[in-house]
């Protein structure tokens, strides 16, 4: 699962990198999206999370993720993600455990979020859809479709046309299941100390410690 926030936020705020292989529209949208968030110096994303199949709600949940350079900060259900841009830590609040990573760019580029804005125009082609209105605001659709072989199929991203943000983003999958992310409050350039991407030992007692380093 943190896989796949990694890879909806690098698609989300990361489109510097993004080619120029698109069709019906969707290169100057995506290079407005591109100029806009390049020029924040860190992100904060509050966000909700569905897993729908057949029509059915599997799971639903909030979170929060906390973007700075190569540092982030993730929350997603018990779990929680510090990466400083050297060491990774996953802690997991039901058992009071954190394992720590070495952070690696050789690792899947899923994985990295900077090794995936890298290598993204290799990886990806886009193509508008429509454009609609919901809630009274104007939403373009444009559909990332992989050129290598993925568990999903397609992501479906919707912009608001006059804010020029992602308002939300879903990955449809082979077996149906579509996660769908709906970015609700979004800061730009909040003061953010580099202690948030760090795990502190000392805020979990007795936590107890698996480092794969």
């Amino acid at each position: 699962m943190k896989k796949i926030i990694l890879f909806v936020l690098s698609v989300a705020f990361g489109w510097s990198m993004f080619a120029q292989s698109t069709d019906g529209g969707a290169t100057p949208i995506l290079q407005s999206l591109s100029q806009k968030y390049q020029g924040f110096t860190s992100m904060q994303i509050d966000y909700t999370y569905k897993a729908v199949k057949s029509n059915k709600t599997l799971s639903a949940l909030t979170g929060k993720v906390i973007i700075k350079g190569k540092k982030y900060y993730m929350t997603f259900d018990d779990q929680t993600f510090y990466c400083d841009g050297v060491t990774m830590w996953n802690y997991q609040k039901a058992t009071n455990e954190v394992s720590i990573f070495t952070y690696d760019e050789s690792d899947d580029d899923v994985l990295n979020p900077a090794k995936m804005l890298k290598n993204w125009q290799k990886s990806y082609t886009a193509k508008f859809i429509r454009e609609e209105v919901e809630g009274g605001k104007s939403l373009q659709i444009i559909d990332l479709t992989p050129k290598k072989g993925q568990s999903y199929y397609k992501i479906r991203l919707f912009i608001d046309k006059g804010k020029k943000e992602i308002s939300r983003c879903s990955i449809y999958q082979k077996d149906n299941t579509v996660y769908t992310y709906y970015f609700d409050k979004f800061v730009a350039n909040a003061a953010v100390s580099d202690t948030q991407f760090v795990f502190d030992a000392k805020k979990h007692p007795n936590v107890s410690t698996n480092d794969m380093r």
